[in-house]
């Protein structure tokens, strides 16, 4: 297509890690929009490369204008318009938010049959800028004389401003709402979401031991002490740990793990998601999709969500011995979001460390929604 005659194809390698890449392997994608900007570039990535593990940023142009593919462990995770430098990135904790500025710029471009025009779209999203309009943002967004800021504007909004000096000379805002930012539908999260977790390999797996008393609260009618979280929505929703005074030592602290103290236990085991067990979330999501119930570890499915950059709380629903039932809430404010397990355990278990927790998650709660689901 004579549209496309000047795209070219020049691969900037940033890193390449764990082994070697074959040519024809099939390329994934984080989003089903991904897959298609790269088809509306006329690029066919499964033809030119295969990247295995390898983290690789492929530059191209468009219109003559660079464009980023961003492939991180054999995945495209970003394509879009080069706006923002590899510096502001490193030093600019908002990936989420430079991705999809480059992403949506991008695609407000791409000649593609559209159900909307780009304003109805810009509307629809509820995103706003200057009255210069949406079609500047790339021209300020390239301009390295401007000072660049970004603020989280009640948890609720994202507000990108560039100024000249102290002179504001254009801003563009819009929700922190994972679908937006991430350009995928809930049902197109959910299915992802249970692959990536089936398919996590990480795990860390220790017994985090403490030696400095002076972090501890003792609470001497238990016998035991609390390392102090933060707590989220309710007071008995927390990161709180538990610990207890190591067997023969008066100074090395250990965590709580014994069907002595369940719920205690049950915090450190969840909210760390280090300590070594041979647990299992039986995983059933709630949610828009039919999908399947399936089986993971429950490290393994705890570090995924930390990768994700979820904080864990912690709460009991009930408890009539031996089952709990109980709440986790994987809480992610840059994307603005939370995962909610409802999990039952039955504490018999713990001390052989071995069994099955029933899990039920609600994936990607609008962290607007997620105070009315404990009203009561």
């Amino acid at each position: 297509m004579k549209f496309f005659a000047n795209i070219t194809a020049a691969v900037l390698t940033l890193s390449a890690l764990g082994g070697p890449t074959a040519f024809g392997a099939p390329v994934l994608y984080d989003a089903d929009c991904l897959e298609r900007m790269v088809d509306a570039l006329d690029y066919n990535l499964d033809q030119q490369y295969a990247w295995d593990s390898a983290d690789t940023t492929l530059m191209l142009e468009f219109k003559k204008r660079p464009v980023r593919i961003d492939i991180s462990d054999g995945r495209v995770v970003h394509v879009g318009y080069r706006m923002f430098s590899d510096s502001q990135r490193e030093h600019m904790p908002y990936r989420q938010v430079f991705d999809f500025l480059e992403r949506y710029a991008l695609d407000a471009e791409l000649p593609v049959k559209r159900v909307k025009s780009v304003e109805a779209m810009l509307a629809e999203d509820e995103v706003t800028c200057s009255e210069s309009g949406f079609s500047r943002l790339r021209s300020y967004a390239s301009d390295s004389t401007l000072l660049l800021s970004v603020a989280d504007i009640g948890g609720r909004r994202y507000r990108v401003e560039w100024r000249k000096e102290d002179t504001p000379v254009y801003y563009i805002e819009f929700p922190i709402e994972y679908e937006l930012l991430h350009g995928a539908s809930m049902p197109e999260n959910e299915r992802r979401l249970v692959a990536d977790i089936q398919a996590w390999k990480g795990s860390r797996e220790r017994v985090d031991t403490l030696t400095s008393r002076e972090e501890l609260v003792p609470i001497y009618r238990k016998n035991y002490y609390i390392l102090p979280g933060d707590s989220y929505l309710l007071d008995n929703l927390t990161s709180n740990r538990y610990y207890m005074l190591a067997e023969d030592s008066d100074s090395l602290f250990v965590p709580i793990y014994t069907r002595d103290y369940p719920l205690e236990s049950l915090a450190t085991l969840l909210v760390t998601g280090t300590l070594p067990n041979d647990f299992s979330f039986e995983m059933k999501v709630d949610g828009y999709n039919m999908l399947p119930t399936v089986t993971v570890p429950v490290n393994a499915a705890l570090d995924y969500f930390r990768s994700c950059g979820c904080v864990p709380f912690f709460g009991v629903g009930d408890f009539t011995d031996p089952v709990a039932t109980c709440y986790l809430v994987m809480r992610n404010p840059s994307e603005g979001y939370c995962h909610l397990m409802r999990v039952t355990v039955n504490v018999s278990e713990l001390d052989s460390r071995h069994g099955t927790m029933a899990c039920r998650l609600t994936p990607y709660i609008p962290m607007s929604r997620v105070a009315s689901l404990f009203d009561d």
